[in-house]
């Protein structure tokens, strides 16, 4: 009888296997550092970012492990669970060997704007991506029954995450204030209904229709920082109050509620619209809801990261995300979804501060490095030629038709490039990549910008800036935020876990953004991404 009471108690044991969420969210904040979710807690409520850490997991050492630490990247390492040197995403814009001219990361001639008149907005897919997304591979793993669908306002914060193979994918167009898409998703042939009637009602009428004042008082950022902005990133310029209406054309101009926090609200209504019409988490198969904030991204750089503007946005995010909760509860029902949030890659001091501070800190003039480098090339050689294809990400793409056309030894062109630039302010070092992938794993981020190289579309040289310097591409002049670098202000990032079969708690290991999608996969008992290079967070698994 004892036997048999053990046998029976074993077998119900195995049976009883972990409850897998019957939805899946994961929500990416733009340019979130790891400190900002402390930073405005004194104003945040309980039922937000509190009751995430109240009652979910906090991965507290969380940091990207590679270079160039963007929006793209950052995106698609999240939903592969790998680095750009698998998954291709080596940045936001590179220069393209086949196109033989600059590509933006999602960009596809071969499809059609959908929801908008069609031009540029919506000619996207995600062909560039090459790996499988955790997106991808729970809908491979059940007959396509599980759902996807992703919404950011900016198309690559939508596009990567939804993989190859979602049921839709929408992001936002400025000149109509729609929600699209384009002719490579299941909308091909017109948008769904539902989101063609939230288009129709103008709620963003309603966001930008009155001025943008604190929702509480500015107690967490530094006075007097005007002279830290960047105002060059969009219309929303100078100090509080800002005048939304006043600022906008004749009605249009609605891309103006990017840089207000009113863009990620926006977005959230339309995540709620998609729970309710495309059914998610209503049947035995997970379901998963991809959303990406971009609005804090957009203030990050235009303001910098100690403006009362990010304090208020990051309090109205707070908000946004107790109303998701209360949603979800609501909708799919407390234990019956996971939640995870994160970012894409943090952010930095604004360079002006720091001087003021006597801080190292600079800004090194990337959009004008193609020009400078060709005058010191055709100095140095003695002769004028195209010799670089694009200077981008901090990396370099030689022409390689035109130093064999001059029957140039390539060595020489980078030497003089290497002299040049080991000499400019702010430079920490220069390199071709061959040289990069011989130094010694001790050498300062070697591994980092490794995982940033892709063989086939990475630039023939880099070089990287000391800490404390950016590149003006992600600056627009010398104040705002700004990334892209292997230091711990653009790679530590948020890791919050919250729902089904997480424990409460918090861990201060190591862990890496590639290791989420592998988590995702042990959670849903499905293969992990097709590249993925990261491993299971164990500590979530510890009942």
């Amino acid at each position: 009888m004892t036997t048999l009471c053990f046998l029976l108690s074993a077998f119900n044991l195995f049976s009883q296997q972990p409850a897998r969420p019957k939805l899946v969210v994961g929500v990416v904040v733009d340019q979130m550092r790891y400190d900002q979710l402390y930073r405005y807690q004194s104003q945040f409520g309980e039922d937000g970012f509190k009751r995430i850490l109240r009652e979910g997991f906090s991965c507290e050492n969380t940091h990207y492990n590679y270079m160039p630490t963007y929006t793209g990247p950052g995106h698609a390492t999240i939903y592969t669970g790998t680095t750009p040197s698998l998954n291709g995403i080596i940045g936001n814009t590179w220069w393209d060997a086949d196109w033989r001219a600059s590509r933006y990361v999602t960009e596809d001639k071969n499809y059609k704007t959908v929801g908008a008149p069609d031009g540029k907005s919506g000619w996207h897919s995600p062909a560039v991506l090459l790996s499988t997304t955790i997106t991808d591979e729970l809908r491979l793993s059940n007959n396509f029954r599980s759902k996807v669908v992703s919404v950011c306002l900016k198309d690559r914060g939508s596009i990567l995450p939804a993989g190859h193979i979602p049921n839709a994918c929408y992001w936002f167009d400025d000149a109509t204030g729609n929600w699209i898409t384009s002719t490579y998703y299941p909308d091909s042939m017109g948008l769904n209904a539902w989101v063609q009637n939230f288009n129709k009602a103008r709620s963003i009428d309603a966001y930008l229709s009155k001025p943008w004042v604190p929702k509480m008082p500015i107690t967490e950022s530094i006075e007097n920082w005007e002279a830290f902005k960047s105002n060059k990133y969009g219309d929303v310029t100078g100090a509080f109050p800002h005048d939304l209406p006043g600022l906008r054309k004749s009605g249009s101009n609605y891309g103006i509620i990017r840089t207000t926090p009113f863009g990620n609200s926006f977005t959230l209504d339309l995540a709620f619209e998609a729970i309710d019409n495309m059914q998610l988490g209503k049947d035995a198969d997970p379901d998963f809801l991809c959303i990406s904030f971009s609005a804090t991204d957009y203030c990050g750089h235009q303001f910098g990261i100690h403006a009362a503007e990010m304090e208020d946005i990051y309090v109205r995010l707070d908000a946004d995300f107790e109303r998701l909760l209360n949603e979800l509860d609501k909708k799919v029902g407390p234990g019956n979804y996971l939640l995870f949030v994160t970012s894409d890659h943090g952010g930095g001091e604004t360079p002006s501060h720091m001087k003021t501070l006597r801080i190292p800190a600079g800004v090194y003039e990337e959009s004008k490095a193609e020009a400078v480098l060709e005058g010191v090339l055709a100095r140095e050689l003695g002769v004028a030629a195209d010799y670089i294809h694009e200077v981008a990400n901090q990396q370099i793409w030689l022409n390689w038709e035109a130093m064999e056309s001059l029957e140039l030894d390539p060595n020489d062109v980078a030497d003089v490039i290497i002299d040049f630039l080991q000499q400019q302010p702010g430079v920490f070092d220069a390199m071709t990549i061959e040289q990069m992938l011989m130094m010694p794993s001790d050498y300062p981020y070697a591994p980092e910008i490794r995982r940033g190289i892709n063989n086939k579309r990475s630039g023939d040289m880099l070089y990287n800036l000391e800490p404390g310097w950016h590149s003006d591409d992600q600056l627009f002049g010398t104040g705002g935020a700004a990334h892209g670098s292997p230091y711990s202000y653009d790679t530590h990032v948020p890791l919050l876990w919250f729902g089904t079969q997480v424990p409460r708690g918090t861990t201060h290991a190591p862990v890496s953004v590639t290791d989420i999608a592998p988590t995702l996969a042990a959670m849903l008992r499905i293969m992990e991404p097709n590249a993925s290079t990261g491993k299971v967070i164990e500590a979530l698994f510890k009942r």
